[in-house]
């Protein structure tokens, strides 16, 4: 099990380019927590890992989203102190929030799960950009999509300290195609469409690049 928050700001519209500015405004207005920004604060430096907060759009309202005890504790604490966001110096009042606080499923499954990507998934890298041209061939572009999307999963849950049993294997299937995205000004390849997979994964958590931005945001269908 894996304790998740989710903040809904029901009555606040914003455009998904405008999602970045929104974790933008959080991250400088609580800037002493680097669990939301993902930089250390002597340094400035990045710090990988997958992110614990997570900024969404969710049916045109933007969400917020915490997992683990500590991020939801620290989100608890902090987020319900919020009255307005102001992007690009407008100041967008805060009516209503609407927090939910859940223990959900995450781990291997016996079961494939059939999930959809409600936002752009942004799995390619440098090196595997290259691979995935070069090979030239839908099928063998799948497959390396599919081991790409696997290693996500797996990625995620080393972060979130879950360990596979040695007998057991993440099997995926994906159904994907290209969309373009723009990711910190420059245009990238993103893809849209379904996976199946043995791993339960929470609503609206996030697979590859920038899921803290909302990237790669997924929802289970079966």
């Amino acid at each position: 099990m894996l304790k998740k928050a989710t903040l809904f700001f029901p009555h606040v519209r914003l455009q998904p380019s405008q999602i970045h500015k929104f974790r933008g405004y959080i991250g400088r207005l609580f800037q002493e927590y680097d669990i939301i920004h993902n930089h250390d604060l002597k340094t400035g430096r990045t710090i990988y890992r997958y992110p614990l907060i997570q900024f969404k759009l969710i049916d045109n309202i933007p969400v917020i989203i915490a997992i683990t005890d500590e991020a939801v504790r620290i989100f608890t604490e902090i987020f319900m102190e919020m009255n307005e966001i102001i992007i690009q110096d407008t100041r967008i009042p805060v009516y209503e929030k609407n927090l939910q606080i859940e223990n959900i499923s995450f781990g291997y499954s016996s079961e494939n799960i059939v999930y959809i990507f409600v936002s752009p998934w942004v799995g390619l890298n440098q090196k595997n950009y290259s691979s995935y041209l070069k090979s030239g061939h839908p099928a063998k572009q799948s497959d390396l999509l599919k081991r790409i999307v696997t290693g996500n999963i797996l990625s995620m849950s080393k972060y979130l300290n879950y360990r596979l049993e040695i007998d057991q294997r993440i099997e995926t299937k994906v159904e994907l195609h290209e969309t373009s995205v723009t990711l910190k000004g420059k245009k990238m390849i993103g893809f849209n469409g379904f996976f199946q997979t043995n791993f339960m994964i929470p609503d609206y958590l996030g697979l590859g690049k920038s899921v803290s931005r909302g990237y790669g945001t997924v929802r289970r269908l079966v």
